[in-house]
């Protein structure tokens, strides 16, 4: 089965609200949380409050809305016998139960795989607002939907622009104050051809109908891959602004309610001439820019099909206008271990904690980029690290969830191992963790012979 970019994420893949009453604009993955497990077993079911069962592949959410934690997946184990066969599916389920509540389904691209690829499901992580549900179906669709499961509009941004998704739609919606914000997934073809220059990348949309407020197609035919990262907002020389993650290796920001051009960074400043010829040497932004205090914090990454060669992370300074040059980073991270990633950091403490493609999770100091330790996990994160109760939780693709003190010390508290493989980030409500492997949602809680606080 081909490997896609779902999770971020991602960011993803992994960007989404960590918790339903907390707007987290900025896409910082911290979370405040009081006796969080550190260690399960899913066979015996020692810390396990509920499992549910999903389709065959995962990589949008879990998402905690209200009552519900909301997730995207396949339709490989169908819900409903009258609605069978390759579908997105989005989920939702009792947060307090795991009960089966309702599923949303979306028929798939007529334009088959280079569009929306078999059996990939919905790849979006959806977004809460305390009152709906926001998410980008398998067709490229910005969806609004209650928590009932009904849906209060969507737009068709393949049918209505012209978007050409490379492979998949996937990013997680941005809502602040009345605006939706979104990545239109718009990509290019695997021979690197960009089908629609002229459609937008990134689109601000009335949050009560749908409507279209501005659209920005910056990269154009500058392309370089597909573009399935996720805005975030805040902050930054005492102007709101949004950023987005580009397929093309820049970073833009806005304006947010008129969709004006702030700033923009090349993330490829930092290639040699020779590297910067070579499209496979160059990178993009899958994962979701993290913006905070000024600083938006994000690294470098490509499709995982990609090679996986050296990464670079950026502390970029968000308070500039046009173009930011690279000596006017705060700092750049690079490293012989550290790889392309296309996971979302998490920054808490001082301390910025990274996950990337080579299976590396790294820990460096937000002022300086000063790399404090690495824990070595032998297998890909395309989940987003979450800092929640003094953890760091770290999923990989081979299933294994390292936890680790919060710190600027390694320090393994341990190690999980799930029945399948991880590409949806962690998220908590502040006493449970939720998290999907590719087949199954866990509620995960701290129980009486270990995995507490002071584990």
């Amino acid at each position: 089965m081909r490997a896609l970019l779902g999770v971020a994420i991602l960011a993803v893949a992994g960007g989404g609200l960590l918790r339903a009453d907390d707007p987290n604009p900025g896409r910082n993955r911290v979370a405040t949380a009081e006796n969080l497990p550190a260690t399960w077993d899913v066979a015996s079911g020692d810390g396990v409050l509920w499992s549910a069962e999903l389709g065959t592949v995962t990589y949008g959410g879990p998402t905690i809305a209200g009552d519900l934690i909301v997730v995207g997946t396949n339709n490989e184990r169908p819900r409903d016998p009258a609605v069978t066969g390759d579908r997105g599916v989005v989920m939702a389920f009792d947060r307090h139960s795991g009960g089966f509540r309702w599923q949303i389904t979306h028929e798939k691209l007529e334009s088959g795989e280079v569009n929306d690829w078999p059996l990939q499901g919905v790849c979006s992580t959806p977004s809460f607002d305390g009152e709906r549900l926001y998410y980008v179906s398998n067709r490229g669709e910005l969806v609004a939907a209650d928590l009932d499961g009904v849906v209060d509009w969507s737009f068709d941004m393949v049918g209505e622009w012209g978007v050409y998704p490379k492979h998949m739609a996937a990013s997680t919606p941005l809502v602040v104050s009345d605006l939706v914000f979104v990545s239109t997934s718009n990509g290019v073809t695997d021979d690197g051809r960009v089908p629609a220059p002229e459609a937008p990348s990134f689109a601000a949309f009335e949050r009560a109908t749908g409507r279209p407020v501005w659209r920005d197609g910056s990269p154009g035919a500058g392309l370089i891959d597909g573009q399935w990262g996720s805005p975030s907002h805040g902050r930054a020389g005492g102007r709101s602004q949004v950023v987005f993650p580009a397929g093309d290796g820049w970073l833009y920001a806005f304006e947010p309610g008129t969709g004006r051009a702030l700033w923009r960074f090349n993330g490829n400043s930092a290639l040699a001439a020779d590297e910067l010829e070579q499209v496979g040497s160059r990178h993009v932004f899958v994962a979701t820019p993290v913006l905070l205090e000024n600083t938006v914090y994000v690294a470098a990454g490509r499709d995982p099909e990609a090679s996986l060669r050296a990464g670079v992370l950026w502390a970029v300074d968000a308070g500039g206008s046009g173009e930011v040059a690279a000596n006017g980073a705060r700092w750049r991270f690079e490293d012989p271990d550290f790889g392309r990633a296309i996971a979302t950091v998490a920054v808490d403490g001082g301390i910025v904690y990274a996950a990337d493609l080579n299976g590396f999770l790294f820990a460096l100091d937000a002022e300086s980029g000063e790399k404090l330790w690495v824990h070595d996990a032998l297998a890909p994160f395309w989940s987003s690290p979450l800092v929640a109760g003094g953890k760091v939780y770290a999923a990989d693709t081979e299933g294994d969830v390292t936890v680790l003190r919060a710190g600027r010390t390694l320090e393994i508290l341990a190690e999980n191992v799930m029945p399948r493989a991880v590409y949806t980030s962690p998220s908590t409500d502040g006493s449970v963790v939720y998290l999907a492997t590719s087949e199954t949602l866990y509620a995960l809680v701290a129980w009486a012979s270990g995995g507490g606080a002071d584990a």
